[in-house]
């Protein structure tokens, strides 16, 4: 088999699970979903700096590792170095995000979605030169094996330690003052770390019994139905501040009882949205969507207690009412 045919099945075998999965995230985030272009940055973020950087770095700070003895030193490299090398390369991609794009950022939801994107670009590159070695060294069996494991039955992992440290900034973010939005971030960090050597020493140890491997899968998945439950709550939690929130701009007029009905729930937006396109064209759809978008900014701003962001956004409201008129 070809270098060229050996690299487009390898990485079509890692695009392929990564595409669908950060699908089914995007769709995850329904209220007020984040910008495309800030996904596209952390997706690219772990995908290519990240990977690079962590192979460097593990290189270099693995190599002392060597005088303690090989199964040590492989031992302790992963499960102890490349936990803390690539969860702190990319938690600094979440914590940069936290902090030059706030409004971006508003709670526990935004978080994990910024984590977890970043850790399935990670993924997918790391995945595609496993899946090359696994074609070279064993055939397409072998590579069959290692997909069915790192793509399926590990496929969450890095989106998963990552998605750690994202839910406990957008935790801080909500939390206007006291200890727990200084302590939570670092202890969410800690967590990632620890989480992915969890893993990684599950994995070496699956070497030597195949117990170990059904412990590190306990792990994987019982960390990934928290962080799911965490999204429903965050999710529902969103809603109730959509509610509880623009309440008050119904009686003040700046939206009207139907749009208010309408942005609340995630079905009405679709079904309002698909009328507008199919009525009256794409350009209405767009605006209805818009609307939903400020709309549901302005209650996370009221929520929050930014004032000033909020007032901003009733101008960009109003100013989209004046353009023209709702249909709903």
């Amino acid at each position: 088999m070809g270098n060229a045919v050996a690299w487009l099945i390898s990485t079509l075998a890692a695009v392929i699970p990564t595409t669908i999965y950060v699908l089914i995230l995007w769709w995850f985030d329904r209220y007020e979903k984040e910008p495309r272009r800030l996904l596209l940055v952390a997706f690219l973020w772990g995908a290519v700096p990240a990977i690079m950087i962590s192979v460097l770095a593990e290189a270099a700070l693995g190599h002392p590792l060597a005088a303690v003895g090989e199964a040590t030193a492989e031992l302790m490299s992963s499960s102890l170095l490349a936990p803390v090398v690539e969860e702190g390369i990319k938690g600094l991609a979440v914590f940069l995000l936290f902090l030059f794009f706030r409004r971006e950022f508003d709670d526990v939801l935004d978080g994990i979605i910024y984590g977890a994107t970043i850790g399935f670009g990670f993924a997918m590159t790391e995945n595609a030169f496993y899946f090359m070695g696994s074609l070279a060294s064993g055939g397409l069996q072998r590579l069959t094996l290692t997909v069915f494991f790192r793509a399926l039955v590990f496929g969450l992992n890095h989106a998963l330690f990552t998605s750690v440290f994202g839910a406990a900034l957008g935790y801080a973010r909500t939390v206007r003052k006291g200890y727990r939005r200084w302590v939570v971030p670092p202890l969410g960090l800690l967590g990632a770390m620890a989480l992915h050597g969890v893993h990684n020493l599950f994995a070496v140890l699956s070497r030597i019994t195949c117990f170990s491997l059904l412990l590190g899968l306990i792990s994987d998945w019982s960390g990934a139905l928290v962080i799911f439950a965490v999204m429903t709550l965050a999710w529902q939690q969103e809603k109730r501040w959509i509610a509880m929130h623009l309440k008050a701009e119904v009686a003040s007029g700046l939206i009207t009882q139907e749009e208010y009905d309408m942005i609340g729930s995630y079905r009405r937006r679709l079904a309002a949205q698909w009328r507008a396109r199919s009525r009256y064209g794409q350009a209405e759809a767009r605006r209805l969507s818009k609307l939903a978008q400020l709309a549901t900014e302005l209650a996370f701003k009221v929520e929050q207690g930014d004032e000033h962001t909020a007032q901003k956004l009733r101008g960009e409201i109003a100013a989209l009412h004046a353009a023209q008129k709702p249909i709903l």
